[in-house]
């Protein structure tokens, strides 16, 4: 294969940094000299954003090794297993390169569509309201896609679980959406033991089927030939390692939430909240976009949720800053609070409700025995508060103390939601009348709610095969992205909860739909 220097290229090419944009900076199986500051920013990208990445935009020719496979997938997780078992299950020749020196996963819950317990209609609506939780932003076929194919996909996921003997999961926060004229039913799978289990245990099975693993390879550069990717550059220990990929490269690296200039960039909003991965620091994107790969336009959807485990998650109980002070309406969608919290100080809440949570639980219409993730069942909120996840004090001057409040101000919140209490109205806030509860009974309980990124699921632009479009949104030959790399399935400003489980069944029903697509190239 001959290598063309970027100054070759850019002869070749319409004009200078246009001729970049349109077709992408790594115009052949090089980049050529590094890239300048206009020619990055003709393709969206910042000097920062790549430094902090393994995106390189230096010429590479020199190799230690060279693999040629069918299909080639970036990253080893909950997205890239999936994507490399059903490759190699539809005959493919697979290689996978991992970053870390083993797979890494997050998250514990995937959800997907149930059709024995749905209507036709009620799929449909489903995705009318996926379409409308994520603000129309979203690519409306990708919602169909997920409502008509992850029933598919998780049950082959479940049936690869069963060939490695893995049951360490089992349903759970399962939900039922009822609309006008349908139903559609959302099953989940609880992983307790988060995803890294089950991936982990699935990679040697990807092995027993021909999938090579390359850990602690990083990919740097993909690799193109007259505008299609035909390749992938990684850098191994021993130095740069050239994959080709006859069929296409899967970008399966997760999001970029470690990328501070990224995340700085497209989601602003998150910037101040703490990063719950390691490593995410947007490779997958960037070696896209360096192929001419288009990011999804407008502010990314964010998922910024409490730290850990915690009880009543999502009930709208009596919430305080960390100066003591009410500052919100708590009926708020739990996804959304991270953004009122952005402006308040240490960007967390402190929950506070009293002995009569339950009844009180109850007459919102929820059931707090009910066993999901925030539930608060007796024997539940005991062994939180055994551990210290939730305070428990028989006087609220010590529950606010324990909880780092300043206790006067704390008390004088407290006083003045009781008294909106008994007024039945909240004329502070507006919250719904009928959360208006007292905490006015001991004993008292808190739980301080930090809150945190978990993911930024939003990345480049894909087309129902999940391959990747261009800046005239035409497919890129060879190029394929899914999962948290891949964009405009979400929309607004953040992830809803109203399925639960949503994110990770998204990355296993795109993973495996992405194998199985470019196997059959």
């Amino acid at each position: 294969m001959k290598h063309v220097t970027r100054r070759e290229f850019m002869k070749s090419t319409a004009a200078g940094a246009l001729g970049i944009a349109a077709a992408g900076l790594l115009g052949a199986c090089s980049a050529g000299p590094a890239a300048t500051a206009a020619e990055l920013a003709a393709l969206g990208i910042t000097a920062k954003e790549l430094a902090k990445s393994t995106a390189e935009t230096t010429e590479i020719t020199d190799f230690v090794q060279e693999h040629t496979y069918d299909v080639v997938v970036v990253g080893a997780g909950t997205t890239g297993i999936p994507a490399a078992l059903a490759a190699a299950e539809a005959g493919a020749s697979v290689g996978v390169l991992q970053k870390q020196a083993t797979v890494l996963a997050q998250g514990n819950l995937a959800a997907a569509v149930d059709p024995s317990r749905s209507d036709e209609i009620g799929i449909a609506q489903y995705v009318h309201e996926l379409h409308s939780i994520y603000d129309h932003r979203g690519n409306i076929k990708l919602h169909r896609i997920y409502a008509q194919r992850s029933p598919e996909a998780l049950d082959w996921f479940e049936e690869k679980l069963r060939e490695v003997d893995f049951t360490n999961y089992k349903e759970s926060d399962s939900k039922l959406h009822t609309y006008d004229d349908g139903v559609c039913f959302l099953k989940g799978r609880l992983f307790p033991g988060q995803m890294i289990e089950p991936m982990t245990a699935l990679a040697p099975h990807a092995q027993e089927m021909g999938v090579e693993f390359f850990y602690e390879t990083p990919a740097v550069q993909l690799i193109r030939e007259q505008g299609a990717v035909v390749g992938v550059i990684g850098k191994s220990p021993a130095g740069y390692v050239k994959f080709t990929a006859k069929k296409g490269v899967i970008l399966a690296t997760g999001d970029y939430q470690n990328n501070d200039a990224m995340v700085s960039r497209y989601t602003p909003d998150a910037g101040m909240y703490e990063r719950k991965q390691i490593g995410k620091t947007g490779d997958g994107h960037l070696i896209g976009m360096l192929a001419g790969a288009k990011m999804e336009p407008g502010t990314h959807c964010k998922m910024v949720h409490a730290l850990g485990a915690g009880v009543l998650r999502e009930e709208p109980l009596l919430a305080l800053n960390m100066d003591g002070e009410r500052f919100m309406y708590e009926d708020i969608e739990y996804g959304d609070r991270n953004t009122v919290l952005r402006d308040q100080p240490q960007h967390q809440m402190v929950s506070l409700f009293d002995a009569n949570y339950a009844e009180y639980v109850y007459g919102w219409g929820s059931d707090p025995t009910v066993p999901t993730v925030a539930n608060a069942s007796e024997e539940k909120l005991a062994s939180f508060v055994e551990n210290g996840t939730v305070l428990k004090a028989d006087t609220l001057e010590e529950l606010l103390a324990a909880a780092g409040l300043p206790v006067e101000e704390g008390k004088a919140s407290v006083a003045r939601y009781n008294e909106l209490c008994g007024l039945g109205k909240d004329l502070d806030f507006g919250k719904s009348s009928k959360y208006m509860k007292p905490v006015d009974t001991a004993p008292f309980y808190a739980q301080v709610r930090k809150f945190q990124i978990s993911a930024i699921p939003a990345g480049l632009l894909v087309d129902e095969n999940s391959q990747c479009l261009d800046s005239d949104r035409k497919p890129i030959p060879g190029l394929f992205a899914a999962g948290n790399c891949s964009g405009c399935f979400y929309g607004d400003n953040d992830y809803s909860l109203s399925t639960m489980g949503l994110s990770i069944g998204r990355c296993i029903t795109f993973g495996y739909l992405a194998g199985r697509y470019v196997a059959g190239l």
